[in-house]
């Protein structure tokens, strides 16, 4: 009997041993973890809501929470003020009962903030479209240009050659 197959027999009777212990255990451990979540509720998504109604609706599902203001950002510039922009964990997703949950909302001050943010953003993009656009202008000006000179120098030199025949 060669190495290879004295390993390979040995091996199957290893694992012929101990596949039926990993098997157990690894039930044990879905078995668990299904009791576990069969506790668990899904997260009502409160995103856009006003921060009033948002934590009411927490509060139905008992869920610990506390709100938390966001910072300026491009991406609240369109929001309403008061509302709930974001939230961990997210809506709609299952969770312990005992989970705490953080609701962020925007506040007017943080509004202006973001829209100020958002009128820069647009102004810069405006202001690269503009250079953008002034250098292919120069780049169009200087092709014409330089193409102007070389068919006035063929030009000439043709001129030239005609002169010389006559």
């Amino acid at each position: 009997m060669g190495k290879a197959k004295l390993f390979g027999t040995i091996g199957k009777m290893a694992l012929g041993a101990v596949a039926p212990d990993v098997l157990e255990q690894g039930t044990k451990i879905v078995n668990d973890q299904l009791e576990k979540r069969k506790d668990y509720l899904k997260i009502p998504d409160v995103k856009l809501l006003d921060v009033e109604k948002a934590t009411a609706v927490i509060d139905k599902y008992n869920f610990n929470h506390s709100e938390v203001p966001v910072k300026a950002d491009l991406h609240y510039a369109d929001a309403l003020p008061n509302t709930i922009v974001k939230m961990e964990p997210k809506g709609n997703t299952s969770v312990a009962p005992n989970t705490f949950v953080k609701l962020y909302y925007i506040d007017e001050q943080t509004l202006i903030d973001s829209q100020l943010l958002a009128q820069e953003a647009e102004s810069k993009k405006a202001l690269k479209k503009q250079k953008t656009q002034e250098q292919i202008h120069n780049v169009l000006e200087t092709t014409s240009s330089v193409s102007a000179n070389i068919g006035n120098k063929l030009h000439f030199k043709k001129g030239k050659k005609n002169d010389d025949k006559a």
